[in-house]
């Protein structure tokens, strides 16, 4: 898997990331908030999501592990979603795939903090952040064509399908993807 590759490379330690945009924080994920995602990464917030919820608490602890790790070798970056108080609000994430780094975003948001245009938000930070910060020509972000509201959140930032797929998820459903091309 490629890596991600700095803009006139500068160092970047991703397991020490802090972004404060639009009245929200992004923080790099840590076992700090392994109990709420456990509690908050459910079935009604993965229902157009490939990954299942975790069963116990130490998957999400192999989660955040993986996730670590993945930021050690600048493949991924994982942030924790919170309130300028420090509620916990969900996870975004920027991940390298495949042999050119086109990075895909992904986002999940708790259920009761839905309807608020986090996801929105977040990604779009996210986004513009890693504009500045990494090369790339474009980011891709797949979502369920059912799911309206997600689909709004690469549509805010330019983003066009390229691309359709079923995808069956872990948890055995299948999802009729759309995959939206955002440019940098």
């Amino acid at each position: 898997m490629k890596n991600f590759e700095f803009k006139n490379n500068i160092k970047i330690d991703l397991q020490n990331i802090s972004i404060v945009d639009r009245g929200l924080k992004l923080v790099s994920i840590s076992d700090k908030y392994a109990k709420e995602i456990f509690c908050e990464f459910s079935e009604e917030v993965t229902r157009y999501m490939a990954p299942k919820p975790t069963e116990n608490i130490n998957e999400t602890l192999d989660f955040i592990s993986c996730s670590i790790e993945g930021m050690k070798a600048k493949q991924q970056l994982v942030l924790v979603i919170t309130s300028l108080k420090d509620e916990f609000l969900g996870c975004v994430a920027l991940y390298c795939r495949g042999n050119a780094c086109s990075p895909e975003l992904g986002v999940w948001v708790k259920k009761t903090a839905h309807g608020n245009g986090y996801g929105r938000k977040v990604v779009s930070s996210l986004f513009q952040w890693a504009s500045n910060t990494i090369n790339f020509k474009y980011a891709i972000y797949p979502v369920d064509r059912r799911n309206i509201a997600s689909r709004k959140i690469p549509e805010s930032l330019g983003g066009v399908i390229f691309k359709e797929a079923k995808v069956t998820t872990e948890s055995g459903n299948v999802l009729d993807e759309v995959v939206y091309q955002i440019k940098a």
